[in-house]
């Protein structure tokens, strides 16, 4: 299975696509630094659950916490959406709802390695509420497991992003759920 990282043309398609009344231009130059970063850390990674999740929380760290953009909260939402739809391609389906979730991402002490479980386990949380079997957070993440597939282009999923713009701010979300946009 091929391992699909974000390109700076993605960050942009996104962020506009989310922000279509934003005024202020992405620094592209900031972004292809951020991706290129990226690229060199993981491009020999496996695709399997643990390097997803560190690559999307990456790109929610990265995202957040740089001024690529004048507008540090749309860049938060922005950073948000890229990491679910980093794990959107891979079959994860993520809850765009998640105000809590939100706000670590956003807090300055938050690293990868604290963000990535952090993903792991909201994730996990979200499978459990929908089981109609009484499970634990790792069979949870065993049903993960089998359900990785190769990645989808952004394309079909960034149809999703209406529904996430008109459901998710930095100052509350509504519910909104990131699954089954690919088939939208």
């Amino acid at each position: 299975m091929i391992l699909r990282l974000v390109k700076p043309m993605d960050i942009v398609k996104i962020h506009k696509g989310m922000h279509r009344e934003a005024t202020h231009q992405p620094n592209f130059a900031q972004l292809v630094d951020i991706c290129n970063t990226i690229d060199r850390e993981y491009f020999d990674y496996t695709v399997n659950l643990d390097s997803i999740f560190s690559i999307a929380a990456e790109y929610a760290i990265r995202l957040a916490h740089t001024e690529w953009t004048e507008d540090t909260n749309r860049a938060a939402e922005t950073a948000f959406a890229v990491c679910l739809l980093f794990l959107n391609q891979y079959g994860i389906p993520m809850k765009g709802n998640d105000q809590i979730l939100f706000n670590v991402m956003r807090d300055e002490w938050t690293t990868v390695d604290k963000f990535a479980p952090r993903l792991m386990l909201e994730h996990a949380k979200t499978i459990i509420s929908h089981s109609k079997e009484p499970l634990t957070a790792g069979d949870a993440l065993e049903m993960t497991k089998r359900s990785i597939h190769s990645p989808i282009r952004f394309g079909p999923l960034m149809t999703g992003l209406r529904s996430l713009r008109e459901s998710f701010t930095v100052s509350g979300c509504k519910g909104v759920q990131w699954d089954n946009y690919v088939n939208d």
